[in-house]
C-alpha cells in the first residue's frame, strides 16, 4: 500500500510541491511534525489538496499539519500508511537530518581513514614515512588533509590509491640518514613508481599531496613560494626542473670528480662573476675556495660592487639574491663537505635576520654571521620604521648573536641595510 500511495502523489504534480516542503522540514530537524506552508496555490494544487483534504480551497496561502495530512491519509485505504515512511517512498531515498547527514559522514570518515592506515601499515610497516604522515594527517588534520578530503568527495575511495603511491614515493627517497640512494629526479620518481613520468607534478593532487608529506618528513611548514618547494624537493634528495634555480658566484673552483672545471676555472682568471644553475650543480662534486673562506652576500647590488673592489683577486663570494634559493643550498652544501668557512652577511632587518637564522643553521660552528653586529648595525642604520609585524618575525630567530641582534630592533624599531657597509666588507675580504 505504501508504494501505491506513493505512486498516487507522484502521478500528480500538484502535490509535488508539498512534498518538497516536507522532506526540507525533515532535513532540517530530523522529524515531522508541525505545520507545512504552501504560499500562492495554483488551481491544480487547490483541485489536489482540497481532494486530499476534503475541503475546497481556492488560490492563495495554504497551511496544514503533519497530524492533518496523517488523519487524511487514515480515512482512505492508506490508512496503515505514515507520513514519514510516504515521504521517503515518494521521492525513494532514505531522507536523513543535517545532524544525521553530518554522523554519517563522520562515521564514514573514521571507516575511511582506519582501512588506509591498516593498509599503510601492512605494504610500508608502521613505522614508515608515509605510515607516520597519513596518521598525522588523520591526527592533526594537517599536511594535506584538506585537499584529500575534497579529493575524497570528488572521487570516493579513489584517492586510497593515490595516497598509497605517496607512500610508496617517500619509502623510494633517499633515507637522509645515510642511506646509499642517489638523488632522483621528480619525473623519474614518477616513472619508477606509476610508469606515469608526471605523476607527481604539482598540478596533479598527487604532487601536491608529495609536498605535503615531504613538508611533515622534514618537519617544515608546507611551502607556498615555488622556490621553497624546489627547496623542500632538495631536502628530500628529489631534483625538480634544474635551471630556473641559480646562484651567482665569483672565485670558488669547481670539481668534476678529481678534475677542475675549466669553465669556471677561466671566469677565476678573468676575474669575472658566473652564474650557476642547479643543473650546472647537480654534475660537480666538489666546490673549494682557495683560501678556504667563503663570504655569502644576500644582496645582488651589494655583491657586484664587492666584486668590481676585488680587483681580479682570488677571493671566494657568493650571492643568494634574497631568500636561499635550492642552487644556493646545494653550493652550500658542497663547501662545507669541503671544509670551507662561511661567513653570511644580510641585511639587519626582521626579514634578512630570519634568513641569516636558516642559513647559519645549515653548519652550525662552519656557518658565521658577518658584519651583523650591533655595531654593524648603527652604522647601517636607516630612517626605516619597522612595523609590529615585520618585528613579530625575530620571535622565533635561534641563533643566540643573530637573537641578540633581533632585540636591538625591536628597541630601535628601524632596519639596517648592507649598502652602508660596502667598504668594511671588502676591507673583511681582503684581509
Amino acid at each position: 500500500m505504501l508504494e501505491e500511495c506513493a505512486l498516487y502523489f507522484r502521478k500528480n504534480k500538484a502535490y509535488s510541491r508539498m512534498f518538497m516542503e516536507m522532506k526540507k522540514k525533515y532535513i532540517k530537524y530530523g522529524k515531522l511534525s508541525g505545520k507545512i506552508f504552501l504560499g500562492d496555490l495554483t488551481e491544480a494544487e487547490c483541485r489536489g489538496l482540497g481532494a486530499v483534504f476534503g475541503k475546497s480551497l481556492l488560490p492563495g496561502d495554504f497551511t496544514f499539519s503533519i497530524s492533518q495530512l496523517q488523519a487524511a491519509l487514515n480515512e482512505t485505504k492508506y490508512c496503515d500508511v505514515k507520513v514519514e515512511a510516504l515521504v521517503e517512498k515518494y521521492f525513494n531515498e532514505k531522507i536523513l537530518s543535517r545532524s544525521q547527514k553530518r554522523e554519517e559522514k563522520t562515521e564514514l570518515g573514521q571507516r575511511f581513514w582506519e582501512a588506509l592506515l591498516r593498509e599503510a601499515g601492512s605494504r610500508f610497516g608502521e613505522g614508515a614515512k608515509g605510515t607516520l604522515w597519513l596518521e598525522a594527517v588523520w591526527g592533526q588534520h594537517k599536511y594535506g588533509y584538506q585537499m584529500i578530503m575534497r579529493e575524497r568527495e570528488r572521487s570516493g575511495d579513489g584517492i586510497k590509491e593515490v595516497l598509497m603511491e605517496v607512500c610508496s614515493a617517500l619509502a623510494y627517497l633517499p633515507q637522509g640518514d645515510g642511506g646509499e640512494k642517489e638523488n632522483v629526479r621528480l619525473a623519474v620518481l614518477g616513472a619508477e613508481i606509476t610508469k606515469n613520468p608526471h605523476y607527481f607534478d604539482r598540478k596533479e593532487a598527487a604532487g601536491r599531496l608529495l609536498v605535503s608529506a615531504l613538508s611533515f618528513t622534514y618537519k617544515t611548514e608546507e611551502p607556498k613560494a615555488q622556490e621553497d618547494v624546489l627547496a623542500l624537493y632538495y631536502m628530500a634528495g628529489i631534483s625538480p626542473d634544474d635551471i630556473s634555480s641559480s646562484t651567482t658566484c665569483y672565485g670558488i673552483h669547481f670539481y668534476e670528480k678529481e678534475k677542475e672545471h675549466g669553465a669556471y676555472r677561466c671566469f677565476i682568471e678573468k676575474g669575472e662573476k658566473y652564474v650557476l644553475t642547479l643543473s650546472n650543480l647537480s654534475r660537480l662534486t666538489r666546490a673549494e675556495s682557495h683560501r678556504k673562506k667563503v663570504y655569502i652576500i644576500e644582496n645582488q647590488m651589494v655583491f657586484s660592487q664587492v666584486c668590481e673592489e676585488m680587483g681580479g683577486e682570488e677571493y671566494s663570494v657568493v650571492c643568494t639574491s634574497g631568500q636561499l634559493r635550492t642552487a644556493s643550498l646545494f653550493l652550500v652544501d658542497l663547501l662545507l663537505r669541503s671544509g670551507c668557512r662561511l661567513y653570511y652577511c644580510g641585511d639587519i632587518d626582521p626579514e634578512g635576520i630570519e634568513i641569516a637564522d636558516r642559513v647559519l643553521a645549515r653548519g652550525p660552528g662552519q656557518i658565521l654571521p658577518w658584519r651583523m653586529t650591533r655595531e654593524d648595525y648603527y652604522r647601517s642604520i636607516s630612517d626605516e620604521m619597522l612595523t609590529e609585524k615585520r618585528l613579530k618575525k625575530l620571535d622565533k630567530i635561534v641563533n643566540a648573536q643573530l637573537r641578540e641582534l633581533g632585540e636591538l630592533l625591536k628597541a630601535e624599531k628601524r632596519a639596517g641595510y648592507q649598502e652602508h657597509l660596502i667598504d668594511l666588507m671588502v676591507k673583511d675580504i681582503k684581509a
